[in-house]
C-alpha cells in the first residue's frame, strides 16, 4: 500500500478491522488528576467506564503532541510515498492542529491532514474509505478528495443519559441550550462540526425510535454504525430496528472509546453514517 492512512483514537474503528486494513491510530490522553493514560492503549475502554463512576476526579483529556504524530509519520514515511490524517472535528479537539503541526514537519513524504467536522465512526468510516482506496491503489490526492467529498453527507445523532458529563468537559457547545430546561429528559443531539440540541425525548426507548425515524428520513447509506457507551442492549436494539433501511451485517456496534466517554458518560446511544450518492 502506498497511503498510509492516519485516524486518532476517537475513531471507533473496530480494533479487527483497522488491523485488516492496516489503519494507524495515534491515541489521545485521558488524565484524572495528575495521571495520565493513552486512550485504548494504556487504559481500555471497560476500564475507562468502570473508574468514570468510580473516581471522585472527573477526568480530562489532552490531544496527541505534534512530536507524537510526527514520531508515527516518520515511520509510516519510511515504508509509504504518502499518508492521509483523518480526525476528530477540530470544533471539538485541538488534535487536527497538532496533526497539521507535524506534518509542516516531517517532509520525507506528502501528508494530507483532513478535519472530518465529525466524531467517532462518524469519521471512521473516512478512515475505512481512505484504507480501501489506498489498498486499490489510488493516489493521496485521489484519497483525499473522495474522503472529503464524503464529509457532508456524514450524519450522527445520539442520545445522553445525562448532559452532566457534556458540561464539565466544556464540549457542550450549542447543545447548552438544554440545561436548566431538562427535567427527567434524554437529551438528543446531532454532531455537525459542533454539538448541536436536536430534540427532547422522555426515554431511552422513545429516543432509539426517534433516532430511526431520523436516520430513516436519510437513508440509503454507504456505511451506518450503531454507537454506545455502556449500553449494549440499547445498541442492539437500535441496530436491530435500523436492519430495516441497511442490511444488519453491514451495521457496525461499536462503543466509544474513553476520550469520548469523558464527555458523553455511560449510556450514550447513537446512529451514524455516511448517506449513499
Amino acid at each position: 500500500m502506498t497511503v498510509a492512512v492516519v485516524v486518532d483514537s476517537t475513531s471507533d474503528i473496530p480494533p479487527a478491522m483497522r488491523e485488516e486494513l492496516g489503519i494507524t491510530v495515534v491515541p489521545l490522553t485521558i488524565l484524572f488528576g495528575n495521571q495520565a493514560y493513552l486512550d485504548g492503549v494504556e487504559m481500555s475502554t471497560e476500564e475507562f467506564y468502570q473508574r468514570l463512576v468510580t473516581d471522585p476526579v472527573h477526568p480530562s483529556t489532552s490531544q496527541p503532541s505534534p512530536g507524537a504524530f510526527a514520531e508515527v509519520y516518520e515511520r509510516l514515511a519510511r515504508e509509504h510515498e504518502g499518508i492521509i490524517s483523518i480526525h476528530i472535528s477540530s470544533k471539538l479537539s485541538g488534535t487536527v492542529r497538532s496533526a497539521e503541526q507535524a506534518a509542516q514537519m516531517v517532509t520525507q513524504v506528502p501528508i494530507r491532514v483532513i478535519d472530518s467536522t465529525s466524531v467517532s465512526m462518524g469519521f471512521g468510516f473516512l478512515g475505512i474509505e481512505a484504507a480501501k482506496l489506498a489498498r486499490a491503489g489510488k493516489s493521496l490526492d485521489e484519497i483525499a478528495a473522495q474522503v472529503e467529498a464524503l464529509i457532508p453527507k456524514i450524519r450522527l445523532w445520539a442520545v445522553l443519559d445525562t448532559l452532566e458529563y457534556l458540561r464539565r468537559g466544556g464540549r457542550i457547545g450549542r447543545a447548552g441550550a438544554f440545561l436548566g430546561t431538562l427535567l427527567n429528559v434524554k437529551p438528543l443531539i446531532e454532531v455537525r462540526g459542533e454539538v448541536l440540541p436536536a430534540e427532547r425525548v422522555r426515554t431511552h426507548k422513545k429516543a432509539i425510535a426517534r433516532m430511526v425515524e431520523l436516520a430513516s428520513a436519510e437513508a440509503p447509506y454507504k456505511y451506518l454504525a450503531v454507537l454506545h457507551s455502556r449500553a449494549q442492549p440499547y445498541a442492539e436494539e437500535l441496530a436491530e430496528q435500523l436492519s430495516a433501511i441497511h442490511p444488519r451485517e453491514g451495521i457496525i456496534v461499536a462503543e466509544l472509546t474513553g476520550v469520548i466517554g469523558v464527555h458523553g458518560g455511560p449510556g450514550v446511544v447513537g446512529v451514524t453514517g455516511i448517506k449513499q450518492d
